[in-house]
C-alpha cells in the first residue's frame, strides 16, 4: 500500500508538472496574442528563439585594464542569455561574438530557418555593415530600437542592470580574466538557480525546457 501510494503521488507530481508547463506555454502564447497591436518594446515572445535582444555595457575591469566592454544577447521569452562576450574593446566583431554564440547555444543545426528576430539600439557595432551583413548570413532579420525609447531593448537593459547591481559594483576586479570568470559564474547562476517571475517562477533554462518538452510532446500526439 505504501508503494502504491508513493506511486501515486510520483504521477501526480509528474502530471501536475506537464501540466503546470502548458499552462505557461499557453500563458506566453496568450501574451503574444494580446501584443501583437502594441508598439514593437512590448511584444512579448510566443516561443523561444524567436525574438532576442542584444547591448552593449561597461565594466570596470580594474586600473591595469580599463574599461572593458560586454555584450549579451538574452531570450525574451525563457529571459535566458544565451550568448555574451567580454573584451577590452568595443568593436563589432565583439558584438558578433555575442550573437555566433548565442546560434551555436541555441541552433545549433542552423538559424537561417529558424526565423530569430534580433532586436538591438543604434549602436555603431550594431549598426555596421559588417554587423547586418552577418545577420542576413546567418538568416536573423535585425530590428532596431527607436532613437530614445530604451523601453524597445528592456529585457537585456534589466538584466544588465541587475548584473551591475549584484556583481559588477560589489567586486574589485584586477584583470580581465578575474571579470570575465565572476561574470560567467553570475550568469551561470543566473540562467539555472534564480527563478524568474517573468516565467512563471522558474529559472530562465527551466523555462526554456518546459517549453521544449510542451512542444515536444504536442508534435508527437500530431
Amino acid at each position: 500500500m505504501v508503494a502504491a501510494a508513493k506511486g501515486k503521488s510520483s504521477g501526480e507530481s509528474q502530471t501536475r508538472t506537464a501540466g503546470d508547463a502548458r499552462t505557461w506555454v499557453v500563458g506566453a502564447l496568450a501574451a503574444f496574442a494580446r501584443a501583437t497591436e502594441k508598439e514593437w518594446g512590448h511584444v512579448e515572445a510566443s516561443a523561444p528563439n524567436q525574438i532576442w535582444q542584444s547591448d552593449m555595457t561597461k565594466i570596470w575591469a580594474g586600473p591595469a585594464v580599463g574599461w572593458a566592454y560586454l555584450v549579451c544577447v538574452i531570450d525574451c521569452c525563457t529571459r535566458e542569455i544565451v550568448g555574451w562576450n567580454l573584451s577590452h574593446r568595443c568593436r563589432t566583431e565583439d558584438a558578433l561574438a555575442a550573437v555566433e554564440q548565442a546560434v551555436l547555444e541555441r541552433l545549433p543545426a542552423g538559424s537561417r530557418s529558424a526565423s530569430v528576430t534580433l532586436t538591438t539600439d543604434n549602436g555603431t557595432q550594431f549598426t555596421s555593415s559588417r554587423f547586418l551583413e552577418t545577420l542576413a548570413r546567418l538568416g536573423i532579420t535585425h530590428r532596431r530600437t527607436a532613437y530614445h525609447h530604451p523601453e524597445g531593448n528592456s529585457y537585456i537593459e534589466r538584466f544588465h542592470r541587475s548584473l551591475k547591481e549584484e556583481e559588477v559594483w560589489t567586486s574589485e576586479y584586477r584583470s580581465l580574466d578575474e571579470a570575465c570568470a565572476s561574470i560567467t559564474r553570475w550568469i551561470q547562476e543566473y540562467n539555472h538557480d534564480r527563478p524568474h517571475r517573468g516565467v512563471g517562477n522558474r529559472t530562465p533554462h527551466e523555462a526554456f525546457l518546459a517549453f521544449a518538452a510542451v512542444l515536444k510532446n504536442e508534435a508527437l500526439t500530431v
